[in-house]
């Protein structure tokens, strides 16, 4: 890991907590905490990790305070401070912040990244099955796993996104009977997927025995290379891959691999071969049985392949092309039971080990009439709440005079586009979500536009400053000016937290602080024409290129005006 004053400022901490005579594993797993805000102090290191029979924690809380504030060596700490059982560090802000200053200045767009590590992680994410309009049930993975890309990357693994498309399975069988049954070609060329979904509800609420049977045939002819089969197949391919990537371009979503399920469909004989010598047979089927999970089935009785047969293929192919050191899998917390029995038959058919794929879950995405159903019909599509986000940014700003038609488009644009995004990722990814758009376009709440406003806030000071700055000396920083030096330093160990738990909202959360931080500080301190003005500026400069960094790995555009 890089070594950024935040890591320097615990490891000095470490120097003087071994010096004491602090065992070695117990430094290693030190817990320092940041203190709440009524508490004046910048760290705070609980004791209780420290105790033993012959101290209590308030007696080690005072002889470290003591130890620390003797110690002569410090250059960051400024001095400690027992408070019951915590001991409190206070930050040397003149040494810390001139650190700070220094690694973003002269890191900009690479400060809170990481040296680049020889392991490979490939990212599965967004994967919306053919013939179904990607509607805001779909929003979650692909912008959670292009978040995840982002972070990955920027702390130094090299990153392979593959966008699983569902392109085969029992749904084809069914659109395939719904086409020929009520479907019209001009109306679907017009119409587009949209036409398709129609066809699919339409199935579903015609559906009995002899319509399911009739869909099973024509999915096993599909999966037999059928001729009709397959033309149909291909061109309800073609019809939903043009919609897809439209509102990828949209939402800058990008892709190293779209190979989709209908890649693996010819790797499954040899899965079926390697599952026959762990698995059992039942009532024609092939079972792999675990101890404590339900067991899973990997063939049908009529020898047709099931979607977990197709996924241990993947698995196989990724491992074996890229030796993955990790597969994340960016799917919904109702498949946590299946990847649990998928990757624990991959790690017993010897095609990973344990712990190498992981199911990167996540909430619902709700509307407040209720959970998304593509069966039902009753759904919100992707691009619709897309274009209606831009159309309400644009009410924000549709006063401006300033700016021309064409700039407020463009504007409305980065605004509407990453309220959705940061509507998602500022929530830990685990829970449900409610989408609101009031909360999502608020200018002064918990919102992108806040974060962009700020960012173009500090943006408007820095190109109203033109005096050239050949050097700079930190003296006297006010507690406005320490919360932001601190705030910033915090930057990289956010990422390193974020990419660890494949959780963005850590780096949301930290951006929204950062911004409430910022302006704080714009508010109380006069920047241009003050006795601190270069100091200030330089301040400013750290806090744009720290939200914009933040901004990009969340995959959001910061407007030039707003």
């Amino acid at each position: 890991m890089e070594k950024y004053a935040f890591n320097k400022l615990i490891d000095e901490c470490k120097k003087i907590l071994e010096k004491y005579g602090i065992e070695k594993e117990k430094i290693e797993n030190l817990k320092i905490e940041i203190p709440p805000k009524n508490i004046k102090a910048d760290l705070s290191i609980p004791c209780f990790q420290f105790v033993n029979e012959n101290k209590e924690i308030k007696k080690i809380a005072i002889d470290l305070e003591n130890f620390f504030n003797s110690f002569e060596n410090k250059n960051l700490i400024e001095k400690a401070e027992a408070i019951g059982p915590y001991l409190n560090i206070h930050i040397n802000y003149k040494n810390f912040s001139e650190i700070v200053i220094k690694e973003i200045l002269e890191m900009e767009e690479k400060y809170g990244s990481e040296k680049r590590k020889n392991k490979v992680i490939v990212i599965d994410y967004s994967s919306p099955n053919i013939a179904k309009p990607m509607n805001i049930g779909h929003l979650r993975s692909t912008i959670i796993g292009q978040a995840i890309y982002n972070i990955l990357k920027f702390l130094g693994y090299k990153c392979i996104g593959d966008n699983h498309l569902g392109d085969i399975g029992t749904q084809f069988g069914k659109l395939i009977v719904a086409y020929k049954k009520w479907g019209n070609k001009e109306k679907v060329e017009k119409n587009g997927i949209k036409e398709l979904m129609n066809l699919y509800v339409k199935f579903h609420k015609e559906a009995d025995e002899t319509l399911e049977e009739e869909a099973r045939i024509w999915s096993k002819k599909l999966e037999d290379g059928d001729k009709e089969a397959k033309k149909l197949w291909k061109w309800f391919v073609k019809i939903s891959k043009k919609e897809f990537e439209k509102i990828y371009k949209m939402l800058n979503i990008r892709f190293d691999l779209q190979l989709g399920e209908s890649f693996y469909i010819d790797k499954t004989k040899e899965v079926i071969e390697d599952c026959k010598k762990i698995a059992t047979e039942s009532e024609g089927a092939l079972v792999i049985k675990f101890d404590d999970l339900p067991a899973l089935v990997i063939q049908r009785a009529d020898k047709a392949s099931l979607y977990q047969t197709r996924d241990l293929a993947t698995i196989k192919y990724r491992k074996e092309r890229f030796n993955f050191y990790k597969c994340l899998y960016v799917v919904g917390s109702e498949q946590n039971l299946y990847f649990k029995q998928v990757f624990r038959a991959a790690e017993m058919l010897g095609y990973i080990k344990e712990n190498e794929c992981v199911h990167v879950n996540f909430g619902l995405m709700r509307l407040p009439e209720g959970k998304i159903s593509t069966r039902e019909g009753r759904v919100v599509f992707l691009e619709d709440l897309i274009n209606k986000s831009i159309e309400l940014a644009e009410g924000l700003i549709k006063d401006s005079e300033k700016l021309n038609e064409k700039e407020k488009k463009e504007i409305a644009r980065k605004i509407g586009i990453g309220a959705i995004i940061f509507n998602d990722l500022k929530e830990d990814r685990v829970k449900d979500i409610i989408f609101d758009w009031n909360k999502a376009l608020n200018l002064k709440g918990d919102s992108c536009p806040y974060i962009q406003y700020s960012a173009v806030r500090a943006k408007s000071i820095l190109d109203s400053f033109s005096k050239k700055i050949e050097k700079f000396n930190i003296e006297d920083l006010n507690e406005d000016e320490k919360a932001l030096v601190k705030q910033l330093s915090m930057f990289p160990k956010i990422v390193k937290t974020s990419g660890e738990n494949y959780k963005p909202h850590f780096i949301a959360q930290y951006l929204l602080e950062l911004a409430d931080i910022f302006n704080k500080f714009y508010e109380r301190n006069r920047v241009i024409g003050s006795e601190k003005e270069i100091e200030r500026i330089l301040l400013v400069k750290c806090v744009y290129i720290v939200i914009k960094n933040g901004l990009k790995l969340l995959n959001i555009e910061i407007p030039e005006r707003m």
